[in-house]
């Protein structure tokens, strides 16, 4: 893993805490710990309104996180830099961003802010989403071209009541769906807080009542709320870092760079296998090329299988659901054809069914995760072909995007090992495969479906979680 200065800007597009949460000592140690990709000498700068100001006080969640790192890793030199400043808005942090955070060299640097673009709202001051939005893509554009990494967070509460019944919960849903819309188009970690907070208040708010849960006053942080709120970013920061060190580590060199396996014009290095064009070889072709993309469109059923066999590979895939929720998958370490049902190559299969991207399904092929049983079912009804248990459950549900919106999916094949990723989680892990090598397939199987990168890159090793 690389320890190099990584500046990572976790934009907290506007968070309210409070309430009654124990201490998550272990989730702060997600960064914090000994195990944690944050590396000697780095430097993290919270930068956001009031909620961060306080933050900096005892028991504020920037000081909690940074009370955890001395207690943890003291010998590292971990170094905090508090830049909160009360009433600020989206507009006020671009122009001081190169004042207060990146004239410090930070190698983190956790954005808080968005409750106020909102909140002033009531009184004619708050920031429209137009400005909102372009503020978000600025933020990250200079942040970025300082070579920061960023995490960015959507708004949490104006208001504790879960049942969406505080005055403001309209537009700050509409705020959060630019957030995760800025965050997904710009390739950045989103730490969901208005999620994460309903999610608490539905639980912990029986009475539904407007503030005393994780704020004080339905906005800035109580005791539990900074708690609450340390976790999160303390998460999020982990995971963003932990990604980057990942694709520093998996950055192709010259002797293995990497090939696309679709050209965008033809389907040139692909064969088609569909068992409706055995009789009609004039029927309609599930697989074209289209706006430079390869689309599966579904029916009638059938693969897309490479001419070529591979082994010891990484395959990253861009796809959507061009329409509506559907079925799909990557075939990975295919051969025989038509050997399952007279239509599915013998293969492992990675999923990409809505709501169920990353299970194993093995296919005349077997593979082995921990966990077997909880994730296959009973041992005794274990296999790979017709009436076994085919079905291996992935790690994490909810990694998908929105129906419409790009997915990428990662998979790594090395000797007796297949290993997946989608959207950056790790949904997938098995080992003791019964092949390492052969074809790359891809599914129609009854919904549309559009790729837009198929890049596979030849390594030696898997990579980390």
């Amino acid at each position: 893993m690389t320890f190099q200065r990584i500046a990572v800007a976790l934009i907290f597009t506007s968070s309210i805490l409070g309430g009654v949460v124990k201490a998550d000592d272990k989730g702060i140690e997600t960064l914090t710990g000994k195990s944690s990709p944050v590396g000697k000498g780095e430097v993290i700068a919270f930068f956001g309104d009031s909620i961060t100001q306080a933050g900096a006080r005892p028991g504020g969640y920037c000081k909690l996180i940074a009370d955890s790192f001395k207690a943890n890793r003291a010998d590292d030199d971990v170094k905090i830099i508090y830049a909160g400043i009360s009433g600020h808005k989206v507009p006020n942090l671009q122009l001081r961003l190169d004042r207060d955070v990146l004239s410090k060299k930070p190698t983190v640097v956790f954005i808080y802010i968005g409750i106020n673009d909102v909140w002033h709202s009531t009184s004619g001051r708050g920031t429209s989403k137009d400005k909102f939005e372009s503020g978000l893509r600025d933020l990250i554009k200079r942040i970025r071209a300082a070579k920061a990494r960023i995490v960015l967070c959507t708004p949490s509460t104006i208001g504790e009541k879960h049942d969406g019944s505080n005055k403001l919960d309209k537009m700050l849903e509409e705020y959060s769906a630019i957030s995760r819309k800025v965050a997904k188009e710009t390739d950045v970690t989103l730490c969901d807080l208005r999620v994460a907070f309903i999610d608490h208040l539905k639980q912990h708010n029986s009475k539904n009542a407007e503030r005393g849960i994780l704020t004080s006053d339905g906005v800035h942080l109580n005791a539990a709320g900074n708690q609450f709120v340390a976790v999160q970013a303390s998460r999020s920061i982990a995971k963003e870092l932990a990604r980057a060190d990942s694709k520093s580590a998996a950055k192709p060199t010259k002797k293995s760079a990497g090939k696309s396996l679709i050209n965008g014009k033809d389907l040139s290095g692909w064969h088609v296998d569909v068992p409706h064009l055995d009789k009609n070889p004039n029927g309609k072709n599930p697989f074209i090329v289209r706006d430079g993309m390869l689309v599966s469109l579904g029916k009638p059923h059938g693969h897309l299988i490479t001419d070529a066999k591979f082994e010891n590979y990484r395959l990253e895939v861009e796809y959507r659901f061009a329409g509506k929720a559907g079925n799909c998958g990557v075939l990975v370490h295919a051969s025989t054809p038509r050997a399952l049902f007279e239509m599915f190559p013998k293969s492992i299969e990675v999923q990409m069914h809505s709501t169920n991207a990353g299970d194993f399904w093995c296919i005349v092929e077997d593979i082995e995760v921990p966990d077997m049983v909880k994730r296959r079912g009973p041992k005794e009804k274990w296999g790979a072909v017709k009436g076994k248990a085919r079905r291996i459950l992935n790690l994490t549900d909810g990694s998908e995007s929105p129906v419409g919106e790009w997915n990428r999916m990662v998979i790594e094949c090395v000797g007796d090992e297949v290993k997946a990723w989608v959207n950056d989680d790790l949904v997938n892990h098995g080992k003791n495969c019964t092949a390492g090598r052969g074809q790359i397939a891809v599914q129609a199987e009854g919904s549309e479906v559009e790729f837009r990168k198929m890049m596979l890159t030849p390594i030696k090793k898997l990579s980390g979680d």
